[in-house]
């Protein structure tokens, strides 16, 4: 890859057109400019790729449809939980929170993706059965579990990058379980806690409710479903809050992953 197109040292996040041997044909890192520059060399890419395939003798023919995956660690894992983030109506006239369209963008083409990027992420859990109790009464969920929710899954990636909380920015951290149906076969578990998190002039501050559905033979989850919602402010470097630091109520939720509604309504 020539060194102009792989922007050391800066971000290496981009478009990048290969063949099907790992062949380079062209590509763009993200921070190479206008949506022409693009086409520009999606059109060299077709031009190469049009040369390539005659002196490699590649078959003409369509890349078949795959469906969307997830990561293969999420895939592999005991337990994986989709997150999602929304940020949640402001009030009455107050659309700030909105999702961005082309107007509020004022020509900076780069940040379109901020038009549509709700964004999900995954987090695995080792030890599915450590969120189960067939205690009547609330128990805690272990420090560990609870703590890996509150530091990866509620941060404000609604619009952007934002890294996880340090231990030292959870201010307040509880997550409790309690069965409140039992059966033979399963076991209906509710979820309650709330979590408050600072650093700088960065915070999230959400109540959280939740329940799930514990398959006793299978020793696995049926459905899992756990909603933060609380009002969070400030900005993280790449989260897109720079003019938006205001608080504002955020929410997150974590479902089980593969039995969800996939659209992301």
């Amino acid at each position: 890859m020539p060194a102009g197109d792989w922007n050391d040292p800066g971000t290496k996040q981009g478009i990048y057109m290969i063949g099907p041997d790992a062949e380079y044909l062209e590509g763009a890192h993200a921070a190479s400019g206008s949506a022409e520059r693009l086409v520009e060399r999606l059109e060299r890419a077709l031009e190469r790729w049009g040369k390539l395939k005659e002196e490699k003798k590649y078959a003409n023919e369509s890349v078949p449809a795959g469906e969307a995956i997830a990561p293969p660690d999420v895939d592999a894992a005991p337990l994986a939980l989709r997150i999602s983030f929304r940020d949640l109506p402001r009030g009455k006239g107050d659309r700030s929170g909105r999702r961005r369209t082309k107007k509020d963008l004022k020509g900076r083409s780069w940040m379109a993706f901020t038009e549509w990027a709700w964004n999900q992420n995954w987090l695995t859990i080792e030890e599915p059965a450590l969120l189960v109790t067939d205690s009547r009464d609330p128990v805690a969920v272990p420090a560990a579990v609870a703590d890996a929710i509150v530091r990866r899954a509620l941060v404000d990636n609604v619009r952007g990058q934002n890294p996880a909380w340090r231990p030292e920015d959870v201010q307040e951290a509880t997550l409790q379980m309690r069965a409140v149906d039992v059966t033979p076969e399963t076991i209906e578990v509710e979820y309650t806690g709330a979590a408050r998190m600072q650093a700088g002039e960065k915070r999230y501050a959400p109540t959280l409710f939740g329940r799930a559905i514990w398959d006793r033979k299978a020793e696995a989850f049926r459905s899992l479903q756990i909603v933060a919602i609380g009002e969070r402010a400030g900005a993280a470097t790449f989260n897109q809050r720079g003019e938006d630091k205001a608080p504002s109520p955020m929410g997150v939720l974590l479902e089980l992953h593969g039995c969800s509604n996939e659209s992301g309504e």
